[in-house]
């Protein structure tokens, strides 16, 4: 969110009522090299896409209930914009919450480890 280009979007969308454009903000305060806090912070997010014309919502992004709650709650009278708060790398215990593996592949052993770690937790 922080590309002019999206405010841009929205402010379109806004303008020329896309009532049915929905977009969803995957939204786990980190970018490439450091929290978003720290590199440009966003805060307050959701105030601002109000603002820009959006009706906007707030979810759990890991909770697939929320999720489709929020789809089925579509605005009809404006742009809808869902912000999903999620933890990047959630349920990995050496991926959680860590910067490097915003761009970072795993190698083999790390995507063994990662996948034996989510079966464990969603078996």
């Amino acid at each position: 969110m922080d590309e002019g280009s999206n405010w841009e979007a929205l402010m379109f969308a806004a303008h020329h009522k896309l009532i049915q454009l929905t977009a969803i903000i995957d939204y786990n305060k980190l970018q490439s090299l450091d929290s978003v806090a720290n590199t440009l912070g966003l805060e307050p997010l959701v105030e601002k896409l109000s603002a820009f014309g959006a009706e906007v919502c707030e979810i759990d992004g890991h909770n697939h209930e929320q999720i489709a709650n929020a789809l089925s709650c579509i605005s009809y009278e404006k742009p809808t914009v869902i912000v999903a708060h999620t933890t990047k790398g959630k349920g990995v215990s050496f991926m959680e919450n860590q910067i490097e593996w915003h761009y970072k592949n795993p190698n083999d052993e790390q995507l063994a480890a990662a996948l034996a770690e989510l079966e464990a937790a969603y078996a």
